[in-house]
């Protein structure tokens, strides 16, 4: 287990505790090594004040750790204390010496004999404390189990269901050992357990996990259709973990017959008499069918429907369609962006795999899982690489920057301002729009006047696509240093962005621009966002204009990212898109082209409404596939490659519009157009550097939480949106009422 000193901003006690260095970090919070009163050792987990700030989330955890702390000691580290009504909330528990399983395998070989049959018992025991008490671990995995000297201690259980509370998909686990219902998105139960519990075992056994390695979605394929490969077991033990990865959760066994088989003569009777479940008898309750609606669990079109997405990696759409519909807005300028994804939505029902309905829909059951499985992509495949979930390293620069040159009139060392220590405020002026409303309803409304006044006040990025724009830079680089805050700028004006190709003399005309702002900016503190849609709409690419170079729009981001970096506190990000469009891999590939090395990282879900948490796991992904493909010079993003934290880029979340996370029609729609104008939207985590992710520099606001996404039709006729009975206005333009709902559903409330 490695060890960190703790950092500046770290306590040094909570509550009892005294804290002695940093053992990780997670997706709920840090964990620390802490001495408690007596002298004893224990490992604190201190909950992250994004989570905290949940209305109902400490009621959960109240649930959650009351149901942790019922769970017997055997083979577990229990919970030891927790604090659910001080001003940090955090969860105690025995501190355990020792590395992990995966750590063991990997550095020492699989296990063999009775070292193996006592894992596989310990494990069992483990789940049999765990489900007694009424939890479910739901993410049992080999870096959850750790080897101490007393014997194998499984950890964390408790703590999934929790965060499955906090994101937005009912998949909580790490690719490799999820059972089939978590897959699907399915109900989650014990059985799940028992599941994971066979990948480890398997995995302990040959080093390896049962269903292989490569790409998230080929896992997952597997594991809801393939049979598993159980190298190195052998005997009753290979057929208890047979058993326990049968794809029916019904027919697996429980943990408490895992501990009667594995003590009996005859593994394949239990203690009472009941025969072993065989794999593949009897229905797969357990694998669910796709939706019969016309939306696959995605929210994209399913199989057969006009504008089905094309298969393979890029994630455009299918030949046939009219092409990518307008984004909703994020610059003011004309809407010319991809369609962002609909949320993901849990499949229900289950076919028998003899039903008549089975054979004819197990196309559809397979796209549906492919693109469930691409949904997870994010999350499961930066825990697949091990470098994230726990990562106890420090803050990493956001790739080489020793590139970089200094300002012309100084010799200052380059600094991103989003990541220097102490607290970091962000600056801008009112947001003019929002400002002008709160006047104009201050006499009638005054209740709407005052979450306008509020929506006006919260930092946003101040847009320059305007041919002088020189003054506004000044004004607001002005503004920040007399408050001390950190302006956030948008630039969004290159030629050629709309897809078409632009003439040499409008792009020389940019750079010059570009450069207008550079040297206005100087060497204040600032953060750029570069170019919202500029490496997602490529002209050149197959569905642009093919008259475009590809290239060229490469080499003038990266000249623009050069000329800003000149400044020595300028922190410059480039569009990362989100999750599922155009596709990670294609995604890291496009950035590594426009120049990535140079600029500070990525930004996320500027034309989107994904949850925060869905846009963190797409981004830690989308950074692990870059320093791969920067390794390794492969085209995709190889999930047993080794990732140099040092080489991963860091990046930014828009939250302006994603509090309530992405729109689920009710009503079928030809086209539902989720992206455009989404009813029952809120504004989202106000812009902060406190983040607690390593490789989350901000929360942002870029987008405008009150700006129209332009003519909503949802594929029908007419100019009214059928889902507001209303004629929207045109993309870029100000739309009070849209204004007012983002406010009143602020999540946060504003």
């Amino acid at each position: 287990m490695t060890l960190e000193a703790l950092r500046d901003g770290d306590p040094r006690q909570v509550g009892p505790y005294t804290l002695l260095v940093r053992l990780g970090e997670g997706g709920m919070g840090v964990v620390y090594l802490g001495q408690a009163p007596d002298g004893t050792r224990v490992a604190v987990k201190l909950i992250h004040a994004r989570m905290d700030a949940h209305a109902d989330f400490r009621r959960r955890f109240a649930r959650e750790v009351a149901a942790a702390k019922r769970v017997a000691r055997f083979c577990t580290a229990p919970v030891l204390d927790a604090d659910v009504e001080g001003d940090v909330a955090y969860l105690v528990t025995e501190y355990v010496e020792g590395p992990s399983l995966g750590d063991a395998v990997r550095e020492s070989g699989p296990l063999k004999g009775s070292a193996l049959d006592g894992l596989a018992a310990a494990m069992a025991m483990a789940l049999r404390a765990i489900h007694g008490a009424g939890v479910v671990h739901r993410d049992l995995k080999p870096s959850n189990v750790l080897l101490s000297q007393v014997g194998p201690k499984v950890i964390d259980f408790g703590i999934a269901q929790l965060m499955d509370a906090e994101v937005s998909s009912a998949i909580v686990g790490t690719p490799s050992y999820m059972s089939p219902e978590q897959v699907s998105g399915s109900t989650i139960g014990p059985a799940s357990d028992i599941f994971s519990w066979g990948c480890t075992v398997a995995y302990a056994a040959s080093g390896k996990p049962p269903f292989g390695s490569g790409s998230v979605p080929t896992i997952l394929l597997r594991i809801l259709n393939e049979a598993p490969e159980l190298d190195g077991l052998s005997g009753p033990l290979r057929d208890l973990v047979l058993a326990s990865l049968t794809k029916n959760p019904r027919e697996r066994p429980t943990a408490q017959d895992l501990m009667d088989r594995l003590s009996t003569a005859d593994p394949g009777v239990a203690a009472g008499g009941t025969p072993l479940p065989r794999p593949g008898t009897g229905t797969d309750a357990g694998t669910p069918a796709a939706p019969t609606g016309g939306t696959d669990p995605t929210g994209h079109p399913a199989h057969g429907t006009t504008d089905h997405p094309a298969h393979g990696t890029t994630g455009h759409p299918a030949h046939g369609t009219t092409g990518p519909p307008a984004r909703a807005d994020v610059t003011t300028a004309p809407s010319d962006g991809p369609r962002p994804p609909g949320a993901a939505m849990a499949p229900s029902g289950s076919l028998s795999p003899r039903s008549p309905e089975a054979a004819g829909n197990r196309r559809r059951v397979v796209a549906a899982a492919a693109a469930v499985a691409v949904a997870v992509g994010g999350a499961s495949v930066a825990v697949a690489w091990r470098i994230l979930g726990t990562s106890s390293s420090a803050r990493t620069p956001a790739l080489t920057t020793t590139a970089q040159a200094t300002h012309p009139n100084t010799q200052a060392k380059p600094q991103n301002p989003l990541r220097a220590p102490g607290k970091i405020t962000f600056y801008s002026p009112p947001e003019p729009a929002a400002g002008r409303q709160a006047e104009e309803w201050k006499k009638d409304r005054p209740q709407d006047a005052a979450l306008m006044s509020k929506l006006a006040a919260v930092p946003h990025a101040v847009r320059l696509n305007e041919p002088e724009v020189r003054q506004k830079v000044d004004d607001t680089v002005t503004g920040a240093r007399q408050e001390g805050g950190v302006p956030v700028f948008l630039i969004n004006s290159l030629p050629g962005s709309e897809c078409r190709p632009a003439t040499a003399a409008e792009l020389a005309a940019y750079q010059e621009w570009i450069k207008g702002i550079a040297s206005t900016i100087g060497q204040a503190k600032a953060a750029v966002i570069l170019e919202p849609g500029a490496t997602v709409k490529v002209p050149g690419v197959k569905e642009c204009d093919p008259q475009g170079s590809v290239e060229q729009r490469y080499k003038d981001l990266s000249q623009a990212v050069q000329t800003l970096k000149a400044n020595p506190n300028t922190a410059v990000y480039l569009d990362g898109s989100q999750d599922l469009y155009p596709g990670t891999a294609l995604m890291a590939e496009r950035l590594i082209r426009a120049g990535i090395d140079r600029a500070d990282g990525f930004f996320l879900n500027t034309a989107a409404f994904q949850p925060t948490e869905k846009s963190v796991a797409y981004g830690k992904a989308l950074s692990a596939c870059i320093s791969v493909q920067r390794a390794t010079g492969a085209k995709d993003c190889p999930t047993d490659a080794k990732v140099d934290p040092a080489t991963m880029p860091h990046f930014v979340v828009d939250t302006a519009r994603n509090g309530q996370g992405s729109w689920r029609p009710t009503k079928k729609y030809p086209d539902p157009q989720t992206w455009c104008n989404p009813p029952g939207r809120g504004a989202g985590y106000r812009p902060t550097t406190d983040t607690g992710e390593e490789l989350v520099d901000a929360y942002l606001w870029i987008a405008r939480a009150g700006s129209s996404g332009g003519r909503c039709r949802r594929g029908e006729g007419g100019e009214k949106d059928p889902e507001r009975g209303v004629v929207s206005p045109e993309a870029g333009l100000w739309w009070p009422d849209l204004a007012l709902e983002r406010a009143k559903k602020a999540n946060p409330p504003l």
